[in-house]
């Protein structure tokens, strides 16, 4: 069995975890947290960051399961960068075309559905329910939330965060850096570094 060290044990490291577990992979997480929790939900925190350098000849790979998208960027690009593999982790339970583009590092959660020809960057979080349509492009470490749905040549940016139960039309932009409220129905291209909320969307305030 290979092992997995999973940088991050909050409620998001429960989700990796319990998918990584369905694909056969060992588990052991860190956090910087450690020694002060030593579990994250059913699994062993045996370390911290500096633990998992350490001894990094004893995993096959790495996960970063932090939500926050610009944390995630840092920490997994610095794993990176240290020679660490980098695996994505893919719900046995999610429906992907077989021709889909995906990242290092993504993570693709239960019932999401992915649609032929879209890509899928380095970092992503496709949170569970999601529906993705033909032909789009999510950025780099953005996170798309539970039950979101977009429709066909949509573009994400990179480090963006779509909230629960947001729509957007086919053949949207949107910038990098991009706040899309809980519920956001977006028919309009959105610039970076802004908040948009609303039925239809609009900027509430730049970032």
């Amino acid at each position: 069995m290979k092992n997995l060290a999973i940088l991050g044990a909050g409620g998001h490291g429960k989700v990796a975890a319990d998918i990584a577990e369905q694909l056969g992979w060992n588990i052991h997480f860190f956090d910087a947290a450690f020694p002060s929790i030593n579990k994250c939900g059913l699994w062993d925190i045996v370390g911290d960051e500096a633990s998992l350098i350490k001894h990094a000849a004893n995993y096959n790979a790495v996960f970063v399961a932090i939500g926050n998208n610009d944390i995630r960027s840092k920490k997994q690009k610095e794993f990176k960068a240290l020679g660490f593999a980098i695996t994505s982790l893919i719900s046995p339970a999610a429906t992907l075309s077989a021709h889909v583009e995906i990242g290092e590092g993504v993570l693709i959660v239960a019932n999401a559905c992915i649609n032929i020809g879209t890509k899928i960057a380095d970092g992503v979080i496709i949170n569970t329910g999601a529906n993705i349509d033909h032909d789009n492009h999510i950025g780099e470490f953005s996170h798309i939330s539970p039950g979101v749905n977009l429709a066909g040549d949509v573009n994400i940016g990179e480090q963006c965060w779509v909230g629960i139960g947001s729509s957007i039309i086919h053949q949207i932009s949107i910038g990098d850096n991009v706040i899309v409220g809980a519920g956001t129905v977006i028919i309009n291209d959105v610039p970076e570094n802004v908040t948009v909320v609303g039925c239809p969307a609009r900027i509430a305030h730049k970032r």
